[in-house]
């Protein structure tokens, strides 16, 4: 099962940012992903990812259409493609009530335990490919520690 990260659209420490992303790759998320709609551009947010990882994929999602290169998007995407070797992918909202393109993805809540993480891991495993979670520095202390149950969530996300 593909774990996906959702950054906010808006943040206040460019370095930050980048450092969430960062450690979520280092936690082996299979990819970070960006919505476009309210706050930063997200092709330039990701963009500035693809510059400080290697391998975590970058997700886009898009409010209704299932090509980035719908309306004039085509050269941005292209670059962000070329700029991050090719790890740009794309999704966008789906009559079941997930998010679909090449992939299926759906929504969840950060889990309350690793029990419940796992429960969650197991409940999408049958529909889709993959879970997106929203940054949060318990799970990052979820991925890395699957075993430990000690809690965590003093800690800072861009320290991990």
């Amino acid at each position: 099962m593909k774990v996906g990260v959702l950054l906010p659209s808006r943040f206040e420490e460019p370095g930050e940012f980048l450092a969430d992303a960062r450690a979520m790759e280092e936690a082996g998320v299979d990819s970070v992903w960006m919505e476009d709609g309210d706050g930063y551009d997200p092709m330039l947010a990701l963009a500035a990812i693809a510059a400080v990882t290697a391998k975590v994929r970058l997700g886009l999602i898009l409010p209704d259409a299932p090509s980035p290169t719908a309306g004039g998007l085509d050269r941005a995407f292209e670059t962000l493609q070329h700029l991050s070797q090719n790890r740009v992918i794309t999704l966008f909202p789906s009559p079941s009530g997930g998010l679909s393109g090449t992939e299926r993805w759906r929504r969840v809540e950060l889990p309350t335990d690793r029990d419940a993480w796992a429960r969650t891991l197991e409940q999408a495993h049958l529909d889709f490919d993959g879970v997106l979670v929203p940054l949060d520095p318990r799970l990052l202390d979820i991925l890395r520690h699957p075993e430990d149950a000690i809690d965590r969530s003093d800690l800072q996300l861009a320290q991990g």
